[in-house]
């Protein structure tokens, strides 16, 4: 099973375009730099996950929702360049992939302002895709029945 920094790592790869800057998110007070952005920059991290048991016989199952949120960063809101533009272009190529190892294609969940610094526009984009993570049963411990033997002949 995918590791969740593997699964950033994807999404950086599938978000490669020309002229927008796409990394996983290093630290969050990178997002509070006061210095106005050249290129648009898209950060993603991994957010988190819920977790839903699933009863299966023979084995334990659980339906893991994943969640992955994006800051989107530019100069403008709008234009080529702008939040609006790259935002377009990641629900794009987002929404009609899947990622490996998972049960259904990315559903976008939300999409808003987060915050306006020194002439920096940030949004976020948030998405889920859906996994499920099985581990089989433990054996019995305790001893099986290889032979019966009937002794009573009125059977």
């Amino acid at each position: 099973m995918r590791g969740y920094g593997e699964y950033e790592n994807l999404i950086v790869e599938r978000l490669d375009m020309p002229n927008v800057d796409v990394s996983p998110l290093p630290l969050t007070w990178i997002l509070n730099q006061a210095k106005a952005v050249s290129n648009p920059r898209v950060y993603v991290i991994f957010s988190g996950s819920s977790f839903v048991d699933s009863d299966r016989l023979g084995e334990f199952a659980q339906d893991e929702t994943l969640t992955f949120k994006l800051v989107i960063e530019a100069r403008t809101r709008e234009g080529e360049n702008g939040v609006f533009a790259v935002a377009e272009e990641v629900i794009q190529r987002l929404l009609t992939w899947k990622l490996p190892d998972t049960t259904r294609r990315i559903s976008l969940t939300s999409f808003g302002y987060v915050d306006g610094i020194q002439n920096n526009w940030q949004y976020q984009l948030v998405f889920e895709s859906l996994r499920v993570r099985i581990r089989p049963e433990p054996e019995e411990d305790g001893k099986l029945i290889k032979k019966i033997t009937i002794n009573d002949s009125t059977i």
